[in-house]
């Protein structure tokens, strides 16, 4: 689909999958995944913050995606696609530049951050109100795929806030669909990180994070076929395994970074059913971690 027909035919991409328990994904065959997140998308292409020019970088990750043959089952921007506040322009110009992708044939899956606006988000791609979701209120959708199953969350709170919430109507169906499938591993997506739970931190990352982290932690590490949980919103690049045996990953920013030592860019995963091997793609081609890859092994 050409430019002019992405903001409506990006719809169904958008939309929660809802197949018939039983069916197969066709669509999703392959398991190579290109994982990103927080573009921060601005309405002026040339806006810059912490020296760097968001679009600029998204343009190059994006290109690489497609030159790479990266992401042929589906690629994922986990929140925070727009700059600041969420603004109609913000997302035009966000479809603008992920029109490669579309035009590539790949699928693509977006989750909302902190600094996304719902409305706004629903507005500009095109498709139904929030109100069509899985879970009333939210953009909450779960994708099967051949060798695991994708849970996505949303955690975007109302009020311009930092700190992200999963609320107990969420939690509710993720457990629901936890039990309903138990025959594949399941990976969680959300844009807010977990905070450190009674001790057992699972994420390093720091305050701003989920609200209700400890019922989401809990629920997680007693589902045994949950092996990872994977977020963005500190603009760090990381790894961590709890001791329970979940993978946390935090996904590096696209854009712009707090703290200089760490990378912007992507992730290239390759999922199997024993596990995910995982890649870090640095636009800083000398940054230590860049084109390293690492298995995940899951858990038992």
């Amino acid at each position: 689909m050409n430019r002019r027909n992405f903001l409506s035919g990006v719809a169904g991409l958008l939309s929660p999958v809802a197949l018939p328990e039983g069916a197969v994904a066709t669509s999703l065959a392959g398991s190579s995944w290109a994982l990103l997140s927080d573009t921060h998308i601005a309405g002026d292409l040339g806006e810059r913050r912490h020296g760097v020019c968001m679009a600029a970088n998204a343009r190059k990750v994006i290109a690489e995606i497609v030159d790479r043959d990266g992401g042929d089952a589906g690629v994922i921007v986990n929140g925070d696609c727009a700059h600041l506040f969420g603004k109609g322009q913000d997302y035009a110009n966000f479809s603008e530049l992920v029109d490669p992708l579309i035009q590539s044939r790949r699928g693509l899956h977006l989750l909302l951050g902190n600094h996304d606006d719902r409305d706004a988000f629903s507005r500009a791609c095109g498709c139904a109100g929030a109100e069509s979701s899985l879970v009333p209120g939210k953009r909450t959708s779960f994708l099967p795929a051949e060798e695991a199953n994708w849970f996505f969350l949303d955690s975007l709170e109302t009020g311009r806030l930092v700190s992200g919430r999963i609320g107990e109507d969420q939690l509710i169906w993720l457990a629901a669909m936890l039990d309903r499938h138990k025959d594949k591993p399941a990976i969680v997506v959300a844009h807010h990180h977990l905070q450190p739970v009674g001790g057992k931190s699972a994420s390093l990352g720091p305050g701003g994070g989920l609200k209700d982290s400890a019922a989401l932690f809990k629920l997680l590490t007693s589902q045994r076929q949950v092996k990872a949980y994977l977020h963005g919103h500190t603009h760090r690049w990381g790894i961590s395994q709890t001791r329970e045996g979940l993978y946390v990953v935090n996904l590096p920013s696209t854009a712009y970074v707090f703290e200089r030592p760490q990378p912007s860019g992507w992730v290239d995963a390759r999922l199997y059913h024993h596990g995910m091997r995982v890649e870090l793609r640095s636009l800083d081609s000398q940054h230590p971690d860049h084109g390293v890859p690492q298995f995940l092994r899951w858990r038992k």
